[in-house]
């Protein structure tokens, strides 16, 4: 190993490497400030100026559990500083970690843009003596037909600079708790690269840490989001049977998973967030290749993408039972996140629904305690204002502040007593007996 590599060891080794996060997104945020706690230096940069501006102040631009107390104190303890020049953060980095998104085109092929951008970049600076790392999601060969071709541009790959993939596998609302612990995956393409990659996150994690292969480390993010993908997709379609057959998938998820080798998911509205309904389209689409035919991943992807529709269906169910319909309706929404707990709306169901109902003529209701989106409809600020003279109230969302709303208030501030429950947030059984129209993916429909 050359000199230069025994010299940047030593300094992962002695937490002395100074580390830059470019894109200080749901990943690169977490990430920046967890290497910080754990005794790094480290640097931030962003395209949006008004994000740094923010972090300089101690506000975080998104909700995540710890992760404001963990800004302030790398803030306080001089380890963590922003820049707004990605320029300057290379230069002054040993290490350059970049995260920044690789969203989907209007197609559903993979936006590389971003990362070619900085890529490029960083083919026109001096990197010698300096490591680094790709986090963002990549579809297979983009590591070594994109990223290498750019590092080797002005610079001995391996030899005065090195370069890893280590996928992001981080769940927004628990990042910086599980970040320490989830065992990590370092992609390398020679074995030095993979050395220092390996020391650098085995002194922020507890975790195991993974070596292997750069094109399997590329595919095992993708396919580790496809499989919960298509297990969602699995328990959605079981869950309609179930409804043909006018049993409760609830409970057939209980009896099932009493079973040692049986998991099955929970149905819902959709799928959403900035992983599981992107990731299979990556995996699907190489870089520099024609997209791979698949037919029960894209099957999968279809039935998740068919659920808004479902949940639909189910509100103009609730409503012809009463001799309504969804154009002279009001419609309360609880939640419109992707998941329970955090503000982060990407792909969320609640988008199709909310549009669906305003194009058939429904005036809608929004209420979501952890973001100011409504996606067209009418933001309120209080739960109840959703619920106030309703003809359906629909929980897109399971968010904690709902899990203790009262049934019986429920009803009595609804105009129709129409309650549409898409994560069965509530007792079925008990909401009918109060004379309540429950409905909900995968629970036996109603009888006249």
């Amino acid at each position: 190993m050359s000199e230069k590599y025994r010299y940047l060891l030593e300094l992962i080794e002695s937490k002395r490497a100074k580390l830059g996060i470019i894109g200080l997104g749901q990943v690169g945020l977490p990430t920046a400030l967890s290497f910080a706690d754990a005794g790094f230096s480290v640097t931030g940069n962003d395209v949006n100026k008004n994000l740094l501006d923010g972090l300089a102040k101690g506000a975080i631009p998104f909700e995540e559990e710890g992760l404001a107390d963990l800004l302030h104190k790398c803030l306080q303890n001089n380890k963590f500083h922003t820049v707004e020049r990605t320029e300057e953060l290379i230069r002054e980095c040993d290490v350059i970690i970049v995260c920044v998104p690789t969203p989907l085109t209007e197609h559903v092929r993979p936006d590389m843009s971003y990362l070619e951008d900085i890529m490029q970049i960083l083919a026109n600076s001096f990197l010698e003596g300096k490591l680094v790392i790709i986090e963002s999601s990549i579809p297979p060969g983009t590591f070594e037909d994109m990223i290498l071709p750019h590092l080797q541009k002005k610079n001995m790959l391996g030899d005065n600079v090195w370069a890893a993939f280590v996928p992001e596998r981080l769940a927004p609302g628990s990042a910086t708790r599980e970040i320490r612990t989830t065992p990590r995956v370092i992609g390398f393409h020679d074995i030095a690269s993979g050395h220092l990659a390996q020391s650098l996150y085995k002194k922020m994690i507890s975790g195991q840490v993974i070596t292997t292969d750069v094109r399997i480390a590329e595919i095992s993010k993708l396919v580790e989001n496809t499989y919960r993908d298509v297990n969602v997709a699995l328990a959605n379609e079981v869950s309609l049977i179930c409804e043909i057959y006018g049993i409760d998938f609830k409970e057939l998820q209980t009896v099932c998973n009493s079973h040692p080798r049986v998991n099955l998911h929970s149905a819902g509205p959709g799928v959403g967030g900035p992983c599981l309904p992107k990731d299979p389209y990556l995996l699907l689409n190489p870089h520099g290749g024609n997209t791979i035919e698949s037919k029960i991943i894209q099957h999968a992807r279809n039935v998740n993408d068919s659920m808004p529709r479902r949940v639909v269906d189910l509100i103009a169910s609730g409503l012809s039972f009463h001799g309504k319909s969804l154009s002279d309706s009001k419609i309360g929404i609880w939640g419109v996140a992707y998941k329970a707990n955090v503000s982060d709306t990407r792909f969320s169901p609640a988008k199709m629904v909310i549009s669906e109902l305003i194009r058939q003529g429904s005036h809608v209701i929004v209420f979501d305690p952890y973001t100011q989106e409504s996606f067209g409809g009418t933001k309120v600020s209080d739960m109840w204002g959703a619920v106030e003279g309703s003809d359906a109230l629909v929980i897109i969302t399971d968010h904690n502040t709902f899990r203790n709303a009262d049934l019986d208030s429920i009803k009595s501030k609804l105009s129709t007593p129409v309650v549409v429950d898409t994560r069965r947030m509530f007792d079925g059984n008990l909401a009918r007996s109060i004379s309540l129209t429950y409905l909900a993916i995968g629970y036996p429909g109603l009888r006249k």
